[in-house]
C-alpha cells in the first residue's frame, strides 16, 4: 500500500503535469473506474460464493448415499473374509492332482500372498494328504 507521503508526491506531480483544471476531472475518471473495479469484484466474489455454496450443498447430498454404499461394502466384505475362512478349514474332499501343488499347498501360498498366517488345520491337512498319496 502506499504511505501518506508516497501520496503526497504523486499529488504534486500530478498537479504540475495535468494543471489545476484537469486534475479534478482526472480524479473524478479514476474514482469512478475505481468504484466500477470494486463493484464487479464484488460481483465476482458474490457469483463464486454462490457457486461454491452449490458445490457444498451437492457434495452433502451426495455424501449421505456414499457413505451408506460404504457401509454396505463393509458389511459385505466382513461376509466375505468370514466365508473365505470357513472354506479354508475345510478338508479336500476331491481327487489329489497328480503334479503341480495341492490343495494344501495353494492355500498356504494364497494365505502368504495375502499376508496371513496359515492356519494349523491347513498344515494338518497337509500333512494328511500327504501321507494318502502314496500308490
Amino acid at each position: 500500500m502506499l504511505q501518506g507521503g508516497e501520496i503526497i508526491i504523486i499529488l504534486l506531480v500530478a498537479l504540475v503535469v495535468l494543471g489545476p483544471q484537469r486534475l479534478p476531472e482526472v480524479a473524478r475518471k479514476i474514482g469512478r473506474w475505481s468504484a466500477e473495479l470494486r463493484q464487479a469484484a464484488r460481483e465476482l466474489r458474490s457469483g463464486l460464493e454462490k457457486e461454491v455454496a452449490e458445490l457444498r450443498e451437492l457434495k452433502q447430498d451426495l455424501q449421505q448415499p456414499l457413505d451408506e454404499l460404504r457401509r454396505g461394502l463393509d458389511e459385505v466384505t466382513r461376509d466375505v473374509d468370514e466365508v473365505a475362512g470357513e472354506v479354508r478349514r475345510l478338508k479336500w474332499v476331491g481327487p489329489e492332482p497328480k503334479s503341480g501343488p495341492t490343495p494344501a499347498d495353494a492355500l498356504a501360498d494364497l494365505d502368504e500372498i495375502e499376508g496371513k498366517r496359515p492356519d494349523d488345520s491347513a498344515a494338518e491337512d497337509a500333512a494328511q494328504s500327504g501321507g494318502d498319496d502314496e500308490a
